[in-house]
């Protein structure tokens, strides 16, 4: 595994990616951990600028954020959510007309995704 560029995200305790910054700003990697990837690897976040600026996949996140902010709502103490999850994914997918839905899950969730594909075949969707 020499060279191997390995992220880890879940390891990190520095934060330097949040609070979220503003769109065209760059956070400052001076105190990133190594294994960060906005450090190791540079050229796939220049690439994911790149493909957010096509058209699909700018409506894509268009409509992600409208799904997010009709999920929450504000109350004494801050916001919490109005669905459930599930709700969500049924409510974004018939937003972007998506017929067939895959599901990938581990073999622990075998159960869980079969109830979970009960529930979306009954709305409609093809599972995959």
């Amino acid at each position: 595994m020499a060279g191997l560029k390995r992220t880890m995200c879940s390891r990190c305790v520095k934060k330097v990616c949040s609070p979220r910054i503003k769109s065209g700003e760059t956070p400052n990697l001076e105190n990133a951990p190594d294994f960060c990837p906005m450090k190791l690897l540079p050229e796939v976040l220049e690439d994911v600028k790149q493909e957010y600026q096509k058209t699909d996949i700018k409506e894509f996140a268009r409509q992600a954020s409208i799904q997010e902010f009709e999920c929450y709502e504000h109350v004494d103490g801050g916001l919490r959510t109005k669905n459930p999850r599930i709700l969500e994914l049924i409510q974004f997918a018939g937003k972007n007309n998506y017929k067939r839905l895959g599901l990938a899950f581990c073999g622990g969730l075998a159960y869980e995704a079969g109830l979970l594909t009960d529930i979306l075949e009954n709305k409609g969707f093809e599972v995959v």
